[in-house]
């Protein structure tokens, strides 16, 4: 059996960004990124509802129906966005993989190890999210030569957490 080669996360995120958000006349993408409407224009219906403790986000889909996003309702906006992001990263990999079967019954939980970093598919939905909502163009040029996390991540309607992480991903920190 060959291994399909999976783009990365990042690669994966500006092709998303690219074939299905609006950008502005200097080419850079219109912030903040919504990663709701994205998943929309992917089929994906997205629901706020109650879920178990320490999971924040589920992407599940049954034989023959379209994948869903299920979001903890109590949880902030800018957190939804994020894991609305997160799930979009698994179901991107699985897509690219071709791993995508219409026959196959999945789900993915965004619970306590996605922020842990231990888990490759955690690990790839993580910089899929950030990639996705914080684009590199967008923080370069946002961020200057002396970027404010604060302010970055008011900008971008990310929690000040993702932005530090996503600054020092980039070499800023």
């Amino acid at each position: 059996m060959t291994a399909i080669a999976t783009p990365t996360a990042t690669a994966s995120a500006e092709r998303v960004l690219r074939e299905l958000w609006s950008f502005d006349d200097s080419d850079m993408p219109v912030l903040p990124v919504d990663s709701v409407q994205i998943a929309k224009k992917l089929g994906i219906q997205v629901f706020e509802t109650e879920l178990p403790d320490g999971v924040s986000a589920a992407l599940t889909s049954r034989p023959n129906t379209d994948p869903i996003i299920l979001l903890r309702s109590t949880d902030s906006i800018n957190r939804k966005r994020f894991s609305t992001a997160h799930e979009l990263g698994h179901f991107m990999k699985r897509l690219d993989e071709g791993t995508l079967d219409e026959e196959f019954e999945y789900v993915d939980l965004r619970g306590k190890t996605a922020s842990l970093g231990t888990e490759p598919d955690e690990r790839y939905a993580n910089a899929f999210a950030a990639a996705l909502l914080m684009p590199e163009v967008a923080i370069r040029r946002a961020a200057g030569s002396d970027p404010d996390p604060i302010a970055l991540s008011q900008q971008f309607r990310v929690s000040l957490e993702a932005m530090s992480i996503r600054l020092k991903v980039l070499g800023f920190a």
